[in-house]
């Protein structure tokens, strides 16, 4: 258990998380642009980065709000949100990259994690502060 908190350290689950959202990003770019038909979900490399950029802080300043202030909401919504939108929107990215006539339909991750992933953050920031000016109330009553 030592050994654990010596790791442990809010920058680090920060970081974690925040790579671990890039890196599921990266790959479902990569795997949409690698199949036959598919030209992946951005149309340039600045968009690219834009996105994996913006998961990266989407996980890394949820996290990292959310451990350093004790409040769970930021880092729910982001991961949330952005789990939920993965799930229900992969079986439309597949399908519409392998179509040899279809263009690739924009789906509900491409709109929130592509160019508005920052207004995901503000909202999971909204309501950290808001959880953690309700706590603080609540113990300042005690």
């Amino acid at each position: 258990m030592n050994r654990l908190r010596q790791w442990y350290s809010p920058l680090g689950f920060a970081i974690s998380i925040g790579l671990i959202l890039a890196a599921i990003t990266l790959f479902v770019h990569l795997y949409i642009a690698r199949l036959e038909y598919g030209d992946g979900l951005a149309p340039g490399i600045i968009m690219q980065v834009w996105i994996v950029a913006g998961s990266f802080l989407l996980g890394a300043i949820s996290g990292f709000i959310s451990v350093r202030f004790h409040v769970i909401s930021s880092v729910l919504i982001a991961v949330g949100i952005y789990g939920w939108t993965l799930l229900i929107s992969w079986p439309t990215m597949v399908d519409s990259a392998q179509s040899p006539g279809a263009a690739l339909t924009p789906t509900l991750f491409d709109i929130i994690i592509g160019p508005f992933w920052f207004l995901l953050l503000i909202i999971g920031l909204i309501v950290g502060g808001i959880e953690y000016g309700i706590r603080y109330l609540l113990n300042s009553q005690l």
